[in-house]
């Protein structure tokens, strides 16, 4: 089996494969940086305890992190736990993924992944959209050559900013605004939100659209990837599973070589 561990920065991804590439068991917990490979290795052990995993079992660890200050604890992890050298994402190993000089080393590791994960699942060409900590939109060419993209901040983010910033506003929920005029303080900021980030969305897809000049696919991923298709005008396919696929098959391309 193989072990793929998607390090964001609210939350990480643990994906387990067989020996034929297939997913077996996912769960999600959360970024921790301050966390050792022993404390990390107490959570993913009670999860492979459930599904009668041992760690002998695997035959390569994969790890995608955009919190650089968590790859050295996690190499430990592999090392010590899993007695494998992990594959490290990144820029320098074979992704298949042409970015134009100079910015091949300015991607990070979850556009990457979700990349390669948009490759294998014959979504190219398209904008990748992906919901995370911010909300990153990236236009890769059928031929694999990246075009651009975009970064913004999350809506959790904003959310969060208004609660920290603003003495009398309430940490809220969230979730489809029922009306664009609240009458009381969560639901005007639950509007705001939901819509103001609606209409980013939207306006920032318009503008690639119009720049790249022709039809490709809006591919979305991430925690509210469905929520903000169910509103929108402008989404093809919706992959949850996008980063996983994308770190199997960057294994698969580069496992020789470790």
């Amino acid at each position: 089996m193989i072990f793929a561990l998607d390090v964001g920065n609210t939350n990480i991804v643990l994906g387990v494969f067989s020996d034929e590439y297939k997913l077996k068991y996912y769960w999600r917990i959360s970024t921790d940086s301050s966390k050792t490979e022993d404390e990390l290795y107490v959570i993913i052990k009670n999860f492979f305890i459930d599904k009668n995993i041992e760690f002998d079992n695997f035959n390569g660890v994969i790890i995608a992190s955009v919190v650089p200050t968590m790859i050295y604890s996690l190499k430990l992890l592999s090392r010590k736990y899993f007695k494998k050298e992990p594959i490290i994402v990144s820029h320098e190993i074979n992704t298949g993924l042409k970015v134009p000089k100079p910015y091949s080393g300015k991607l990070g590791a979850d556009r990457i992944v979700d990349i390669v994960g948009a490759k294998v699942s014959n979504h190219l060409p398209a904008i990748i959209v992906d919901f995370g900590t911010a909300t990153t939109f990236d236009y890769v060419d059928k031929d694999m050559v990246y075009r651009g993209g975009i970064i913004c901040p999350g809506i959790n983010i904003s959310s969060e900013a208004l609660y920290i910033r603003a003495s009398q506003l309430p940490r809220v929920e969230i979730s489809p605004a029922s009306t664009a005029l609240g009458m009381d303080t969560v639901s005007q900021i639950q509007a705001g939100l939901f819509y103001g980030f609606i209409g980013q969305f939207e306006n920032i897809l318009v503008n690639i659209k119009k720049e790249i000049g022709e039809n490709v696919n809006v591919v979305l991923t991430g925690g509210l990837a469905r929520l903000f298709a169910t509103y929108s005008k402008h989404v093809d396919i919706i992959d949850n599973n996008l980063t996983l696929k994308g770190m199997i098959e960057i294994y698969k391309m580069n496992k020789e070589k470790i």
